[in-house]
């Protein structure tokens, strides 16, 4: 009957240590330079966080980042990743694995709805912290590209002319 005592104590470590998940709603994810922020603190373990959000416009990109906060080992996360999902679950991106993870660029439907998760284990002695931000950024019209290439051809002819002066 010694095994009682152990037995609780060891479901009681294992559930202390359980998985952490916090859902956040982010509404309409901001266009740039307006970006959504957010600073977090979880406790040890594995976690899992979800940003809900809808994306303002058919041509955007939409871009996330996390980043661990790490302080003299303690707060510390390991395997920090951001992933990005739809409303039916099925993954469209994801960033590299590590000390902090990205997704950049990626063109969604206007309209829609999606979610990040940023997901690790912190390892730090009273758990981790991380910073979180989003935003979505317009891909330029077809005419800035005109007036764009209108502009460099201005300048060189200005160039040339002055050359021949």
């Amino acid at each position: 009957m010694q095994f009682k005592p152990a037995l609780i104590a060891a479901a009681l470590v294992a559930a202390s240590m359980g998985a952490s998940a916090t859902v956040y709603n982010i509404g309409v994810l901001p266009l740039a330079p307006a970006v959504y922020s957010n600073t977090v603190n979880v406790p040890a373990g594995a976690f899992s966080d979800t940003y809900n959000f809808s994306f303002p416009l058919t041509g955007d990109k939409a871009s996330a980042s996390a980043v661990s906060i790490q302080l003299n080992g303690l707060l510390d996360i390991s395997n920090l990743k951001v992933d990005l999902y739809d409303a039916s679950n099925n993954w469209i991106a994801g960033g590299a694995v590590g000390n902090s993870s990205a997704v950049s660029n990626v063109p969604l439907m206007g309209g829609a709805n999606y979610y990040y998760t940023v997901t690790g284990t912190a390892t730090g002695a009273v758990g981790g912290a991380y910073a979180f931000i989003a935003s979505a950024s317009p891909i330029p019209e077809p005419g800035t590209y005109g007036l764009m290439l209108a502009g460099l051809g201005a300048v060189g002819f200005l160039a040339a002319r002055r050359r021949q002066a």
